[in-house]
């Protein structure tokens, strides 16, 4: 899944937004040094970012979605449908998030985003592009999301793998709505089970 997705999916929390975008970032096992540099939360973040990445790879849901990619674009399916779905969820964020998104937003931008010299030199690059880009309040649109969809794939090896990468978006449109909102209620139900657990 994609930056949206996940922070849609964690709790209302600063430390636990931030380890929900932190994921990607981060490799290896998590220890007790990782939990005293960053904080209890922000791994607790982290390891949800995990378990909802293992869940997606899992789901017959996003596998169809996947399968919906045109071949000439299905090794980077995966990619793709996680772009498709952040499209998704901001064009209908009013429906499933009790705070819009240009709010939303801006406090991801200024709290969860802050420039915190613990967190790695890769996630502070793109933490700052992804607040001077405006990039969620972008993905609400076809443009924005193919700029973004294309920006990735300038850094693919052999030129830009991804041009034109969201004509299926554009013209399925309909099928991966509907996969989408079955795939969301599928995940929150997913991730509220695990936080009870946790508990």
């Amino acid at each position: 899944m994609n930056y949206l997705a996940h922070l849609f999916l964690s709790p209302h929390n600063e430390d636990w937004h931030l380890g929900s975008l932190l994921g990607d970032f981060i490799k290896g096992p998590i220890d007790k040094e990782l939990q005293t540099i960053h904080g209890r939360n922000v791994v607790n973040g982290i390891k949800l970012h995990r378990k909802i990445d293992t869940f997606s790879n899992q789901s017959n849901i996003f596998k169809q979605s996947a399968a919906r990619i045109s071949p000439a674009y299905r090794r980077f399916s995966g990619i793709l449908i996680d772009m498709y779905f952040d499209h998704i969820i901001a064009k209908h964020w009013s429906q499933l998030h009790n705070t819009n998104l240009s709010e939303f937003s801006r406090y991801v931008y200024q709290v969860v985003l802050k420039d915190r010299p613990e967190n790695p030199q890769n996630f502070r690059r793109v933490s700052k592009l992804i607040v001077s880009e405006d990039w969620f309040r972008t993905y609400k649109s076809i443009d924005g999301v193919t700029r973004q969809i294309e920006r990735l794939g300038y850094r693919l090896k052999r030129g830009n793998a991804l041009l034109g990468g969201a004509k299926d978006l554009t013209d399925q449109i309909t099928y991966f709505e509907e996969d989408f909102f079955d795939f969301i209620e599928e995940s929150q139900r997913f991730t509220k089970e695990y936080m009870t657990n946790l508990k």
